[in-house]
């Protein structure tokens, strides 16, 4: 399993650099150290790879974070809270969520996987909204005002810090 995880690893380290045409057997053995026998093993082909990719992407990079917050107990502006700690601490999404919806575009495995996080995220945020006391369609219009928010702020160069954003959040909020 140690294998799979590494391989996983490095290619949503290399999509988030080079993006998915960086996304290549020879990036990814010198990236790992494993040989090709071990990726074959693993995922049988390319398209295995990058279809375990996505739900890789998916698992940690949405469904971990409402698990995590989920922890923070029945308070909803509590879960709220450490929904954005969380996402603001993780100093890889800003470049993996442009690459990843920039494959989309071509691909798509990507566009139905992008859609699919986009949904859960934007669910969840309206949930935990609502559950803050805001009514629905201002649920529905905080949840999106957050979500691209925090994807603009990933988008442009230089990023803007977690502080700074976790400031805007707030205003969002208040």
């Amino acid at each position: 399993m140690a294998g799979k995880i590494s391989w996983l690893t490095s290619g949503l380290t290399i999509l988030g650099t080079a993006g998915a045409h960086g996304l290549t057997i020879d990036k990814l053995v010198a990236a790992t150290g494993l040989s090709t026998g071990s990726f074959y093993h693993h995922f049988g082909s390319m398209a295995g790879f990058k279809k375990a990719l996505l739900a890789h992407f998916e698992e940690l990079h949405t469904q971990r974070y409402i698990r995590e917050a989920d922890t923070a107990g029945p308070d909803a502006r509590a879960r709220l809270n450490l929904l954005i700690d969380l996402v603001l601490a993780d100093a890889e999404p800003g470049r993996l969520e442009v690459a990843v919806r920039a494959w989309a575009l071509d691909d798509p495995l990507a566009a139905t996987a992008k859609q699919r996080v986009d949904a859960a995220r934007l669910d969840y945020l309206r949930e935990l909204l609502h559950d803050c006391g805001y009514p629905a369609p201002a649920a529905e219009q905080t949840a999106q005002i957050l979500y691209l928010l925090v994807l603009g702020a990933g988008a442009i160069m230089p990023e803007l810090p977690p502080d700074q954003l976790r400031v805007l959040c707030e205003r969002v909020l208040a």
